[in-house]
C-alpha cells in the first residue's frame, strides 16, 4: 500500500460508495489534527485556529446520517456522551449564577471539551498508521520544544525555570512531557515485544538506531522534567509507573519487559526514598554556628539581634546573628541598591541578604559581608536568596525550596509567595466554600467570586489573589456541589467502562496524568489544558476501538476457517 493510500485513504458514503468529497474532507481532517497535535507544545494560537478549522471542516463535510444514524455511532460513543453531560451541567448551573459574564466566558473557554470529541469520535475513524503518525508528531514536537528550552537555558543568563519554555506555561508543558514519555515507553515495549517474538532478542539489532534513539529521547525528557522543577509531573510519572505495572502485571507476558519494568519501579522508589532522606538530613543538620551559645555583640561591639522563631535553612538559624547596622554599612560599599529596595521577585534586599548570608553559614554582620563575592552581590540584587540556588543541583534546589516553604509555614504560618503553601491555603478556602453550598454549589459563574469572598471573610493572607481553587475537583465541587459533581463523575466512569478504555495501558497512563494534574491545577480552566485533556483521550479511544475491531475481525476469520 502506498504512502498516499495509507495516510489519505478513500472514504465511502452512507450507501457504501467511494466519495471524493468525503475523501478530501477526511484528508483535511487528518492534516488539521496533525497540526493541532504539533501545536500542543508551541502555540496557543494554532490550537485555537485548528480547533475552529476542524469544526468547520466537520460541518462542511455534513453527512450527518452516517455520523449519527446509520451505524449508531453516537450511541456507540459513551465518551462523547460524557462530554455532552459535562457541558450540559455547566449550562444548567448557569441558572443560579449571578456573575453571568464569568460563567459564559468559562463555558466559551471550555468549548474544546465538546467540539473535539464531536469531531474526532463521529468522523471517519483514523487508521492505526495515521494515529501512529499523530503520536510520533506529538513526541517529536515536544522533543523539539525541549531543545529550544535547553538553548534558552544555555544562552540566557539567570533564566527562571518558569520561562524555559516560551510557548505555553511550564506546568502545561510538563504534562506534555509526561505524555511524551508514556508514548515513548509504549513504542519501546511494542517494538521490543514484536522483534523478540518474530526474530528473537537478537532481532533488536536490526533497529538498534531507532530503539536506542527513542531511549535517548526518553532520558532527555526525564532530565528536562527536572529542569522544569515540576513536582506534579514527577509525582505523575511515579504514580503512572506504579499503576501500570500493578494493573497490567498479568498481561506482561514477555519476561524481559516485566523484569525491566519492575526494576525501574523499584529503582525509582529506592532513589526517591534515599534522596528525600538525604536532603532532609542535609537541610536540618545544624552547622557549628547554630549549635554554639548565642553571642550578644559583633566583633566590632555592635549588638546582634536574635529572633527566637527557630526558622532553619541550610542547617543554620536564619534570624540569629543579625546586625543590620553593619550589614547596611558594608552593603552600601558594594551595591547601588539600598537594603529596602525591591528585587525583581518582589522581595526587598534586606531579607534576601539575610538568607543568603545564612546559606553561607556565617553571621549577618560586617564579617559575614566580607565573604560575599561580586557574583554573590549580583545574585542578591536579582533576588536569589540562597547560594545553593546558584550552585546546587536541580534536585537540591527543588528539595530546599520545598523544605524552606514548609519551615516558614510551620514556624510562622506564612503562605504568601510560596507556590505549594498557597495551594494548601486555596484548597482549604475552596473546601470551606463547598461546605457552605454542599448540594448544588454556587453555580458556574460564581466560583471565583465565592472563593475570593471567602478569602476576604476569613482574613486569609491570600486575600486579593486572582486565583481561586487551584484544584479541578474542588472547582467542580464549589460550582456544582455533590449533585453536579456526581453526575459528571458517573458519566465518565460509565464511558470508561463501556469503552473498556482502561484496558489500554497508554490510555490508563494518560487518564492518570489528567486526574493527578487535577489535584494541583485547574487543568480545565485554560484552553491548553482543555485541548490536551480531551484530544489525546479521544485519539486513544479511537486507537483502542481500532484494536478491538481488528481483534474481532481476526476472531471471526478464524471461526470461519
Amino acid at each position: 500500500m502506498s504512502f498516499f493510500q495509507t495516510y489519505f485513504p478513500q472514504v465511502a458514503d452512507s450507501d457504501g460508495k467511494v466519495s471524493m468529497r468525503l475523501t478530501i474532507h477526511h484528508a483535511v481532517y487528518f492534516v488539521l489534527l496533525f497540526v493541532l497535535v504539533g501545536a500542543q507544545s508551541v502555540s496557543k494560537f494554532m490550537m485555537s485556529g485548528m480547533e475552529i478549522l476542524l469544526a468547520v471542516n466537520w460541518a462542511l463535510e455534513w453527512d450527518m446520517r452516517r455520523k449519527f444514524c446509520n451505524d449508531g455511532r453516537l450511541r456507540k460513543n459513551p465518551l462523547l456522551t460524557s462530554f455532552v453531560v459535562l457541558m450540559a451541567v455547566h449550562l444548567l448551573w448557569m441558572i443560579p449564577s449571578e456573575n453571568l459574564s464569568y460563567g459564559w466566558s468559562d463555558i466559551f473557554k471550555k468549548l474544546p471539551l465538546i467540539a473535539i470529541p464531536l469531531v474526532v469520535l463521529t468522523s471517519q475513524p483514523l487508521n492505526r498508521r495515521q494515529l501512529e503518525w499523530l503520536f510520533f508528531t506529538f513526541v517529536a514536537t515536544v522533543f523539539t520544544a525541549t531543545i529550544i528550552g535547553r538553548i534558552r537555558l544555555a544562552t540566557i543568563d539567570d533564566l527562571p525555570y518558569r520561562d524555559i519554555i516560551p510557548f505555553i506555561s511550564h506546568i502545561r508543558f510538563s504534562l506534555n512531557i509526561c505524555l511524551a514519555i508514556i508514548l515513548s515507553v509504549w513504542f519501546l515495549t511494542r517494538r521490543y515485544s514484536h522483534l523478540s517474538h518474530t526474530k528473537g532478542v537478537k532481532g533488536l539489532k536490526a533497529c538498534d538506531w531507532l530503539f536506542w534513539t527513542v531511549v535517548a529521547v526518553l532520558i532527555s525528557f526525564i532530565d528536562f522534567l527536572l529542569k522544569l522543577r515540576s513536582y506534579t509531573a514527577i509525582v505523575i510519572m511515579f504514580v503512572c509507573s506504579a499503576v501500570i505495572l500493578t494493573a497490567f502485571w498479568k498481561r506482561i507476558r514477555h519476561r524481559g519487559i516485566r523484569l525491566t519494568a519492575t526494576l525501574v519501579l523499584v529503582a525509582m522508589t529506592l532513589t526517591a526514598a534515599i534522596v528525600t532522606i538525604s536532603m532532609i538530613h542535609r537541610y536540618y543538620d545544624m552547622i557549628p554556628l547554630a549549635t554554639q551559645p548565642l553571642v550578644a555583640t559583633t566583633a566590632n561591639g555592635n549588638a546582634y539581634t536574635h529572633k527566637d522563631d527557630g526558622l532553619i535553612e541550610n542547617g543554620n538559624i536564619i534570624n540569629h546573628y543579625i546586625c543590620r547596622k553593619e550589614m547596611e554599612q558594608e552593603w552600601s560599599k558594594r551595591s547601588s541598591m539600598d537594603l529596602d529596595s525591591l528585587t525583581p521577585n518582589g522581595y526587598s534586599v534586606y531579607p534576601t541578604l539575610i538568607r543568603y548570608l545564612n546559606g553561607l553559614g556565617t553571621t549577618k554582620d560586617s564579617a559575614g559581608m566580607q565573604l560575599l563575592s561580586d557574583n554573590d552581590v549580583d545574585a542578591i540584587e536579582k533576588g536569589i536568596a540562597n547560594p545553593l540556588y546558584i550552585n546546587g543541583t536541580t534536585i537540591e534546589k527543588m528539595y530546599y525550596v520545598m523544605l524552606f516553604e514548609y519551615e516558614c509555614y510551620h514556624k510562622t504560618g506564612a503562605v504568601k509567595g510560596f507556590t505549594m503553601l498557597q495551594r494548601f491555603e486555596l484548597w482549604h478556602n475552596a473546601w470551606r466554600v463547598f461546605c457552605h453550598h454542599p448540594l448544588a454549589g454556587v453555580g458556574t459563574g460564581d466560583v471565583v467570586d465565592a472563593c475570593h469572598l471567602e478569602l476576604a471573610n476569613s482574613g486569609s493572607p491570600l486575600e486579593g489573589t486572582k486565583k481561586h481553587a487551584h484544584n479541578q475537583y474542588l472547582t467542580f465541587l464549589v460550582a456544582f456541589g455533590i449533585v453536579g459533581f456526581a453526575i459528571i463523575a458517573t458519566a465518565f466512569v460509565r464511558a470508561f467502562r463501556k469503552e473498556k478504555l482502561l484496558q489500554l495501558p497508554a490510555a490508563t497512563a494518560f487518564v492518570c496524568i489528567v486526574l493527578i494534574s487535577f489535584v494541583s491545577e485547574d487543568t480545565l480552566e485554560t484552553l491548553a489544558g482543555c485541548v490536551f485533556s480531551v484530544l489525546f483521550l479521544c485519539l486513544l479511544t479511537v486507537w483502542h476501538k481500532r484494536k478491538e475491531e481488528a481483534f474481532q475481525d481476526t476472531k471471526t476469520q478464524t471461526e470461519k476457517e
